[in-house]
């Protein structure tokens, strides 16, 4: 494994050397999306945060970025390979004492899931089916010089736009989202808090939502065993349910969870994967199974506080105030025209109709409505257009990630929700 590791080093320093000989010797257009496609061809061979990160960078930047850019990146979203189970098995080796890995039978040869940073295998404990997260080696010791290879990247990326964006802030919350992903320990905490937080959901409705058991004594920093929990994933549960009136329950659900993550506990799992949902229906309730805590983010009392501020400033239509939390929450910077002002004002007006509809007009918002969606976007391509300075918001970048997969979730689930029980919520 030192060896790898030794390989890597070699790769991203051989890599680096080739990528500021091509920055010294041209800086035109198409040599810069040449270094651009240097980079991404050689990390995209590389296992751990070069993938991961880079996956973040191209979903953040998407509309910053000329399109021939993003289809650069876009080749780190690639389905990561497997590694080996002769590998694996070294590891569990390494990290669990030897009496505890003879109590592990039928360890899955093949993997019944594969990411960026680990692979997940099923087993047997104690005879209960388990599944055990496994971290490919030397993720960990990667994330520093692979994000500061993508960084390069996106300030190349920002001078093909002719922006003047300051990314250090954005690429310091990459890093610590990145340290906490692998470090499995972290994880095993964050899941055991929202197995006692989620259970106080399921009181008085139709749904109720689970968390698979942390096996403490096979888990490690690089090493993340639970129970094993069955269920269709969110994506087949669509698929095949088409009972409208069980579509809004699982709709009503997943607004409930993201409501209470934000607004009560201060406590959001970032990563809104569908892989990271199973459904399952028991005695005419629906059972949510959440996967996958590693982008746990927490949020303190005041920040949730401004947040509720800007929002209710964004239904007010009151541009005083809403200034002010733009500047607090890095929306802008101050350098900004005001024609960049104006634009974001809009974005907000627009990105809070649906609050709007359902508080002012009594109407239940329809999110399989694409105008919206349509609106969004028109309005958010407008705001880049004007924006010189201005990289994406690093203190609600994450929310703002999990924000959005909730409502694609809505979307492919196409229901009608009134939300103003949702706005007294943020209100009170």
């Amino acid at each position: 494994m030192k060896t790898d590791l030794f390989l890597r080093s070699f790769q991203i320093l051989k890599l680096a050397t080739q990528v500021g000989l091509k920055e010294f010797q041209a800086k035109d257009f198409k040599s810069r999306l040449e270094q651009a496609n240097l980079i991404v061809k050689n990390l995209s061979n590389l296992k751990g945060a070069a993938m991961k990160a880079g996956q973040l960078l191209s979903l953040n930047l998407e509309d910053y970025f000329p399109p021939e850019a993003i289809e650069i990146l876009s080749q780190l979203h690639q389905s990561a390979e497997a590694y080996p189970y002769e590998q694996i098995e070294k590891i569990l080796k390494k990290e669990l004492t030897a009496n505890t890995f003879k109590k592990l039978k039928n360890i899955s040869k093949i993997p019944i899931g594969v990411a960026s940073i680990g692979q997940v295998h099923k087993a047997t404990y104690d005879g209960s089916d388990i599944v055990l997260k496994i971290q490919y080696p030397n993720v960990s010791k990667s994330i520093n010089s692979d994000l500061k290879l993508l960084k390069m990247l996106a300030v190349s990326f920002c001078k093909i736009s002719g922006k003047q964006m300051n990314l250090n802030l954005l690429f310091q919350e990459f890093k610590e989202i990145l340290k906490q992903e692998v470090d499995y320990q972290a994880e095993a905490e964050y899941q055991k808090l929202y197995f006692e937080k989620v259970t106080s959901l399921a009181k008085n409705s139709n749904y109720f939502f689970t968390v698979p058991k942390v096996i403490s004594e096979l888990s490690s920093k690089k090493i993340l065993a639970m129970s094993f929990e069955n269920g269709l994933s969110l994506r087949q549960w669509i698929k095949e349910n088409t009972n409208p009136k069980v579509r809004h329950q699982l709709g009503g659900a997943f607004l409930d969870l993201y409501f209470s993550e934000f607004f009560d506990w201060g406590l959001v799992q970032t990563d809104p994967n569908p892989g990271n949902f199973l459904i399952n229906k028991k005695n005419e309730q629906l059972e949510i199974c959440l996967l996958d805590f590693g982008a746990t983010k927490k949020y303190d009392k005041i920040f949730v506080k401004n947040y509720v501020l800007l929002l209710k400033c964004a239904l007010e239509k009151d541009k005083i105030n809403l200034k002010k939390y733009v500047l607090e929450f890095n929306l802008i910077d101050p350098r900004e025209s005001e024609e960049a002002f104006h634009a974001l004002f809009e974005l907000l007006e627009v990105s809070i109709r649906p609050f709007r509809q359902s508080v002012l007009e009594n109407k239940d918002f329809d999110f399989s409505n694409s105008e919206f969606l349509k609106a969004t976007q028109e309005s958010s391509k407008s705001v880049l257009k004007t924006f010189k300075f201005s990289p994406p918001p690093h203190s609600i970048v994450f929310l703002h990630r999990k924000l959005a997969g909730v409502y694609a979730i809505l979307k492919q689930l196409e229901v009608k929700i009134d939300l103003s029980p949702y706005w007294q919520k943020i209100l009170n």
